[in-house]
């Protein structure tokens, strides 16, 4: 797995990730900011409520790693829905991405799609 993990940034409040997490690149994935931008951030705030964002860096066989993950509340839903991603800080591929939904209450998984 990952040999050291650094967390670069940690947004808990929707104006600090917007400004700093997407207007000034941040999260630095644009494949994850359009993913971001087309389906979650185009829903109405009462139902995909903001939680946290998460960017890490960690080493993987002698590699970078940008990890992002987003966690939205759906109170449509009622579940938490997380965005992750990962790509390589050397040459910029996307090595993963996939949405998935976990029950408030139970904490489980109940929904994961891969993206990439």
């Amino acid at each position: 797995m990952s040999d050291q993990s650094k967390v670069v940034h940690h947004f808990t409040e929707f104006p600090e990730f917007e400004n700093k997490g997407l207007e000034d690149n941040g999260i630095s994935f644009p494949e994850l900011e359009q993913i971001l931008k087309e389906y979650l951030l185009s829903q109405p705030r009462e139902t995909m409520e903001f939680k946290e964002c998460f960017v890490r860096l960690e080493q993987e066989n002698n590699e970078e790693v940008r990890i992002v993950e987003v966690t939205f509340q759906d109170h449509n839903m009622k579940n938490y829905t997380r965005l992750w991603g990962s790509k390589s800080n050397e040459d910029g591929r996307v090595l993963d991405m996939k949405v998935d939904a976990v029950d408030l209450e139970t904490k489980e998984v109940v929904y994961e799609r891969q993206l990439v």
